[in-house]
């Protein structure tokens, strides 16, 4: 009797905020966990691999909140791979909200040390930008006035980001370098005549507050993580 192959089953968590949650602004089966399950099943078909993509995205958290549900949002999951997406609620401007600069490299550092006792291989995203003349939020205070704008504030945690990345030995998502690469492209092709005018990015990023994908912008962040993923042995 020919031997049977047992079929593996990995899991990927997808931990982060609405921008991973995605729901109600897009349905769910358009979020990028979605997204990326369905993609990664149909390359991993003949190798007797069936990929779960879990969402572990809640709306509105910061990296303090995030560490809050390290346990069951993760580590309860035992994946073989986890993805990382915070940084759009620390840079929120309400005391109980804001996160300063280095609480945040300290708190990803704090997520990535627990991970790393249960996990193979960890993917830490930097943040999707932030269109400013979409954005009521921050339009309606004068503290990001210093900064010229949210999304050059957020800006300042992707360079966080950067920094612990390589001092971790963890991968890099450049969600920011994608979809400012689509603003590129567009300034290109004549669509705009600068690509600092973020208001090209309309399908990618909603224009009801000019922070959350799109179906569209969903589908880019899950090619951009499957891009990474798609030649990763999942354990």
């Amino acid at each position: 009797m020919a031997e049977e192959h047992i079929l593996r089953r990995p899991t990927i968590v997808c931990f982060g905020t609405s921008i991973t949650l995605g729901h109600p602004y897009v349905p769910e089966d358009e979020t990028y966990p979605a997204v990326l399950e369905r993609r990664l099943n149909r390359r991993l078909t003949h190798e007797r691999t069936e990929a779960t993509v879990v969402n572990s995205g809640v709306g509105g958290e910061n990296t303090i909140e995030g560490l809050a549900r390290l346990e069951e949002a993760v580590v309860a999951h035992r994946p073989a791979l986890t993805v990382i997406e915070f940084a759009c609620n620390d840079v929120r401007y309400e005391p109980n909200k804001r996160v300063e600069l280095d609480d945040f490299a300290a708190n990803l550092n704090t997520m990535i040390d627990r991970i790393e006792e249960i996990c193979t291989d960890i993917i830490v995203c930097t943040p999707t930008p932030i269109i400013d003349a979409f954005h009521v939020y921050s339009q309606q205070v004068d503290f990001y006035e210093p900064w010229g704008g949210c999304n050059n504030a957020l800006l300042e945690y992707d360079e966080v980001i950067r920094d612990v990345v390589p001092e971790r030995g963890v991968a890099l998502c450049d969600l920011q370098q994608a979809f400012m690469d689509e603003a590129v492209r567009a300034e290109f092709d004549g669509a705009i005549d600068d690509a600092s005018d973020l208001t090209c990015l309309a399908h990618l990023i909603g224009r009801n507050d000019g922070v959350h994908p799109t179906i569209e912008g969903q589908e880019l962040i899950a090619q951009e993580l499957y891009r990474l993923i798609r030649t990763m042995p999942l354990g």
